[in-house]
């Protein structure tokens, strides 16, 4: 196939275009420049700003146009829509990476691809918080759609993690059960947990432009339920590590600040659960597969072992995917914080609830 990328390097585009070339595809990447520049040498690189002028798309596509075109970094619709206007003659078809925040709301038992979707009281707006963040990937799915008429397939991914994260949430919960010893683990260990390998999202991406896909589809993992005990065990086996996972209640926690998602990732409490039982089938039945979470922690960390300096998060900021308001934080607690809070809990009488 011919493919291009608008995005492509730095985690899940870069994911992609890796595997695209891995299968031979033929690979051109639009982005600014200003990362992974001396990645992919034997893809075609457009160097572009897709919030200026897109001609370079129209004077240098190949013949015939691209079998596919992957959008990995549109914010806001009039984003997909220049795209839209461009590529509308030179594009077979076109997937929108959008979020599970298009949701207005995660039901308790979860939302599949139907549920009722984020709307703006200001379409206008280009000012990205946790209000308007699913709002505005709701208008770039509706612009996907009238730009590419039976062509569009809008991807609803949850929390992406694996190596090249720029979040640094999964990863901080690598580094952290790297270190062993007493882990504070939030909430209970039968809590939901849902997650999915950037490189898994990359891999059903490709299938589905091979195969022709369109439609809506909610995409996380793993494809077997997991819960908040069966994450952090699996993730300390990846790594090696021994640990003892002390659990703290929600409550305790939440009357000390401590913020679910970004002091302590992946956690949610109880009353924000929905967003980890989102429903996969429609993805699983068109052929998503997910790797063990041992394997991604493994990975996770002999990247983040070698990964100087620090990841940062990429621009624009954007919240967490069912976010509160937030945008993205530093993850995690420091290890001053985590062992005031276990100190905290002991005086208070815990310290018998441990797993691991």
């Amino acid at each position: 196939m011919k493919l291009l990328i608008l995005g492509g390097t730095r985690f899940l585009g870069r994911h992609l275009a890796q595997q695209a070339l891995d299968a031979g595809h033929e690979l051109t990447l639009l982005h600014r420049g200003r990362s992974g520049v001396d990645l992919f040498p034997q893809a075609r690189h457009l160097i572009v700003d897709r919030d200026g002028d897109l001609g370079a798309l129209t004077r240098t596509a190949p013949s015939g146009g691209w079998d596919c075109v992957i959008d990995t970094s549109a914010y806001f619709p009039r984003q997909v829509r220049a795209v839209a206007a461009a590529l509308s003659n030179l594009a077979g078809r076109y997937q929108l990476v959008s979020s599970i925040s298009a949701y207005v709301g995660f039901a308790e038992q979860g939302n599949d691809e139907d549920a009722p979707l984020a709307t703006l009281s200001d379409p206008s707006v280009e000012t990205i918080t946790g209000e308007t963040y699913g709002g505005l990937k709701v208008l770039c799915e509706q612009a996907a759609v009238a730009g590419f008429p039976g062509r569009a397939l809008i991807v609803r991914p949850g929390l992406i993690v694996g190596p090249y994260d720029p979040t640094g949430r999964c990863t901080w919960w690598v580094q952290r059960l790297q270190r062993g010893g007493e882990v504070l683990a939030p909430g209970t260990p039968d809590a939901p947990v849902q997650f999915i390998d950037a490189r898994d999202v990359a891999a059903w991406q490709l299938l589905q432009a091979e195969r022709g896909c369109t439609g809506v589809f909610n995409l996380t993992g793993p494809t077997e339920a997991t819960t908040m005990g069966g994450f952090l065990q699996a993730a300390a086996e990846g790594v090696g590590a021994e640990v003892r996972l002390q659990w703290v209640p929600e409550h305790f926690l939440l009357e000390r600040a401590v913020a679910p998602w970004s002091d302590l990732p992946v956690w949610l409490p109880g009353a924000s659960a929905g967003m980890h039982r989102t429903h996969i089938q429609r993805a699983v039945d068109t052929g998503l597969q997910t790797r063990a979470l041992s394997q991604t922690a493994a990975d996770i960390a002999a990247w983040a072992g070698h990964a100087s300096p620090a990841p940062a998060p990429a621009p624009p900021p954007a919240p967490a995917p069912g976010s509160s308001g937030l945008l993205r934080p530093k993850a995690g607690l420091s290890p001053a914080r985590e062992a005031e809070l276990l100190a905290q809990w002991r005086e208070q009488g815990g310290g018998d609830r441990r797993a691991g």
